[in-house]
C-alpha cells in the first residue's frame, strides 16, 4: 500500500462515527493525544504520498503577443 493510499484510507475524524451511539452507562474516553514520534511519522507519510502526485500536464493554449 502506498503513503497516499494509507492516508486515503484512514477515518475522518468527525466525531459521530462510530461512538456516537455507545451503550447505556458508557462515557466517552478522550482520545490520546499523538506523540512527537506519532505526529513526524505521520507528516513524513502525508509528504511522501504529496511526492506522488504527477505533474500538472503542460497546457495546451499559448498566449499570444498583441496585434500591432
Amino acid at each position: 500500500m502506498t503513503p497516499l493510499e494509507r492516508l486515503l484510507a484512514e477515518e475522518l475524524p468527525t466525531g459521530q462515527v462510530p461512538d456516537y451511539a455507545l451503550p447505556t452507562g458508557q462515557t466517552r474516553q478522550p482520545k490520546r493525544p499523538w506523540t512527537p514520534a506519532e505526529q513526524a511519522a505521520h507528516r513524513d507519510a502525508l509528504l511522501a504520498a504529496l511526492a506522488e502526485k504527477p505533474p500538472p500536464a503542460r497546457r495546451h493554449l499559448h498566449a499570444l503577443p498583441p496585434a500591432a
